[in-house]
Formats: structure tokens, sequence, C-alpha cells
């Protein structure tokens, strides 16, 4: 009886083998941006809003295997052309990556970009409206403030053609990989004034405040996106099913407002 039993469970074993063979591969490329994705994240530290994301929209997708690889942000868009069943949550749709992109449509309802100031910040009285935003082109007319950037990141038209007509401020250009920590860390030390970012970047800490801008109402939307395959299309499509199927784009806002309050992200 003993060897009956051995010999149905050996027999079980290829087939087992064969349905895990049978299961595709998404990898799933990220880079780090404080708030969003925390790929490093310690003890109890918060894993930012599109890893919550993204952690939910597999728990659905248990026919798939899902691989995380960290990679920069050029890296990103490099690996989409190689077509090796590559998908991410971390570039902006334009037309251009249409041309080589399969995009979703967007997971949250999107989110303007700002200043990042430390909260006991005084100099930031001096540009502010009325209504409580930065005017930011009067910011860049003063010659005695610092103003950080992150290479190679879209603000939105209205923030990138005022930082392509800066008239007096000076600019600190730092690089993406663990760029936003530089940036905060140079405030903390007096060698930086603000710097430009969004409001899900001081999420859980009070040593730092997001202001809107003025006249900046175009909301940044994030987005799935994969390789212009079969394989990509098939992906955003079972995702978007998915996403229609069980409610998620609400469960998907809600994670987003834990990170950014409404009233910080310029949509009240």
């Amino acid at each position: 009886m003993k060897s009956w039993i051995v010999f149905v469970l050996f027999s079980l074993l290829p087939l087992s083998a064969h349905c895990e063979k049978e299961r595709t591969t998404i990898y799933w490329l990220f880079f780090d941006v404080r708030g969003a994705v925390n790929l490093n994240a310690k003890d109890q530290e918060a894993p930012g809003y599109l890893l919550e994301v993204y952690r939910l929209l597999i728990s659905k997708m248990p026919d798939y295997k899902h691989q995380v690889v960290e990679v920069p942000f050029l890296r990103i868009l490099q690996q989409m052309k190689a077509h090796k069943g590559i998908c991410t949550m971390m570039i902006l749709k334009t037309p251009e990556r249409e041309s080589f992109m399969e995009f979703g449509t967007p997971l949250v309802k999107g989110v303007s970009a700002g200043v990042i100031a430390s909260r006991d910040n005084a100099k930031l009285i001096r540009y502010m409206t009325k209504s409580g935003v930065v005017d930011l082109d009067l910011m860049l007319k003063d010659p005695h403030i610092n103003v950080g950037v992150i290479t190679e990141r879209y603000y939105g038209k209205k923030i990138n053609e005022s930082l392509i007509n800066i008239r007096g401020a000076q600019i600190t250009q730092k690089r993406r990989n663990n760029a936003d920590q530089e940036l905060k860390s140079m405030m903390a030390m007096g060698r930086l004034d603000v710097y430009l970012g969004f409001p899900f970047e001081v999420a859980f800490n009070s040593d730092f405040m997001f202001y809107p801008i003025k006249d900046n109402a175009e909301l940044l939307q994030p987005y799935v996106s994969c390789e212009k395959t079969a394989f990509g299309k098939t992906i955003i499509s079972r995702i978007e099913d998915l996403r229609h199927k069980h409610g998620l784009d609400s469960a998907f806002e809600k994670i987003y407002t834990r990170y950014a309050p409404l009233a910080t992200q310029g949509r009240e």
C-alpha cells in the first residue's frame, strides 16, 4: 500500500512542476521615490502608496508570477524596448512613450507638483498668495533663494516652463536615486531653501510641508504600463478587467489619500 502511495505522489510531481512552469512571470520595475515607492523600508516604515497599490493589484493575479526589480528611471525605458516581460507603475504617459509602451487607465485621479520646505521655513512667506499657494515665478526671480530639483523628473508644463525661464534663483540639481532624501538633508543643513516635489514625499513626516503652486492645475497621473507587445497588451487588458470587477480604483484612491490628504494635493 505504501509503495502505491509513493508512486501516486511521484506521478503527480511532473504535473505540478508543469503547472508551475506555465505561470508567466511579470517583471515589475521600480525605483525609490519616498512616499510613493520605499523599496528599502525598515520596520514600521510605510512602503509607499504605489507599492501598496501594487500589492493589492497582484493579490488578484495569482495566475502570474510577480518579480520586483529595482532599476533607475532611464533603465526602465530601455527595458521596455527589450521585450522581456516588463511592466511598471513609475512612468508618466507621453505620446513618445506610447510608441513603445502600453498604458492602462490612471491608477488615481492625479496629483500636482509643488514646493516642499521645512516646516519652520520663514522665507516662503514672501512668495505666498492670499490663498496660501506659492507664486513660483516670483520665487524664481529671487537671487537669494536656492531651489532643489530632480533631473529627468517631469513636474508639469507650468513648472517646467518656469524652470526654463529662471531669473535669479539658484538651482541645485540632483539625479533620481535617493534625490529627495539628499534634498531634504540639504534643507536640514541649511544648504537648500526648498525643493520641487509631490505631496506624498512628505507623508508621515512632520518636519516638512507641501505647498501647491499658483496657476499649476495640471494633475500628473500614475499608470500601469507594460512593453508594447502581445504580452504587454494582455497584462494591461487583464488589469483593467480586474480593476472593474473588484472595484479596485476606489481602494487605490483611499490608499493615496492616506499618503497625501486631499487638502495638500491641490484638488479638494
